[in-house]
């Protein structure tokens, strides 16, 4: 169990890295669809410039070849003027004054024309200088863009990947904590178990010394001597043995009394490695009150010691005493095994007095 909480500590450890990469990764998408969003709104501004320009340079396309259309009027005029014999004004009714100001007019407006043509054609060079260089922006923001959509989509894969493995994890630690919610519920039926035969023997203790007094008055009355009264079994025998009980099994010791198991949990007694088919012994006298299977111990004796002091012995292979059968200190009452559904063979081993579990250690002096 304190494996189990160890792994159970690591995978909460890892998920909130798993947190911590999907919070990055989505920080990191949410910049990049805040940039993609700039970049379209930009490019679109800049397609919107190029198709202003694009009108602007058929409008100016239009008013030059309209400017150029005029000045060939004039020079038409001007030809057509310089052709015309003087005498032909003077049947027209146009005074030489007349035909002097018209040549000059013709001259004016063919010098305006050509400097709005020079105008036109410079506005020209103007507007496909911007509308070059505004493609190449153009062209740039269409590049960054695919980049910066490649970005994304690295990014959501990753972001896929780490929700995976975040889901995972989740999977794990549910099934860890399950599987800690079961070894805690195997703690309260063993626990249920113990008090159930120390009721048990209680009353049995009980109805032995009431039977006890009554033939011890049956007899004095006989004798006609007072009765003497016969106390209950203490464990005071038991508890003169602290220090020197047997030790179950040979093996190492791979978890203790008090130490942590999971969360506020914490071992009841002491978790022995041992090789499959060791021996299980007695750790002192007393009588078998218990010997069958149990949720999460698997095959489990419990042995009376009197005084309600109780040893449990639990993960064993093969059970070899029966209930109700006395057993000597150091006796063999089972072989070592990986009962109830743990994964190495071992023995787990408790001591309780009047129901609750006590550090065995300082009883077994390991």
């Amino acid at each position: 169990m304190n494996e189990l909480a160890k792994s159970l500590s690591e995978k909460e450890a890892r998920q909130e890295e798993a947190h911590q990469a999907l919070k990055k990764a989505d920080q990191a998408i949410s910049d990049a669809n805040k940039r993609l969003r700039t970049l379209s709104a930009e490019r679109r501004g800049v397609e919107n410039r190029l198709a202003q320009l694009r009108r602007d340079g058929r409008r100016v396309e239009s008013e030059l070849g309209e400017t150029e259309r005029k000045i060939g009027q004039i020079s038409r005029a001007q030809y057509l003027q310089m052709r015309r014999p003087a005498w032909q004004s003077w049947i027209n009714g146009v005074s030489p004054g007349e035909r002097t100001l018209e040549t000059a007019l013709l001259g004016y407006l063919q010098v305006a024309q050509v400097r709005a043509a020079d105008d036109l054609e410079k506005q020209q060079a103007d507007i496909r200088q911007v509308a070059d260089e505004t493609r190449t922006r153009s062209n740039e923001l269409t590049r960054i863009q695919r980049d910066e959509e490649k970005s994304r989509t690295d990014l959501l894969a990753e972001k896929k990947e780490r929700q995976e493995a975040a889901s995972s994890l989740k999977r794990e630690i549910a099934d860890t904590q399950a599987e800690l919610d079961k070894l805690r519920k195997d703690q309260a039926r063993l626990g249920s178990l113990v008090a159930t035969i120390d009721a048990r023997l209680e009353k049995e203790r009980a109805a032995e010394a009431a039977a006890a007094r009554r033939a011890e008055e049956e007899a004095a009355k006989k004798a006609q001597r007072p009765a003497k009264v016969t106390p209950a079994p203490s464990g005071t025998a038991f508890a003169k043995l602290k220090g020197r009980l047997a030790k179950p099994v040979d093996g190492r010791i791979a978890a203790r009394f008090g130490t942590k198991r999971t969360g506020s949990a914490t071992w009841q007694g002491i978790r022995f490695r041992a090789p499959e088919g060791a021996d299980v012994r007695a750790v002192a006298a007393g009588t078998v009150v218990f010997a069958d299977w149990l949720r999460g111990y698997g095959n489990l004796i419990i042995v009376d010691h009197g005084g309600n002091y109780l040893s449990v012995y639990a993960n064993n292979d093969t059970l070899l005493k029966n209930v109700g059968e006395r057993v000597q200190q150091g006796e063999t009452i089972g072989a070592v095994g990986s009962s109830g559904g743990d994964d190495e063979p071992g023995l787990y081993f408790e001591l309780r007095h009047r129901g609750k579990p006590v550090n065995p250690s300082p009883w077994l002096g390991v």
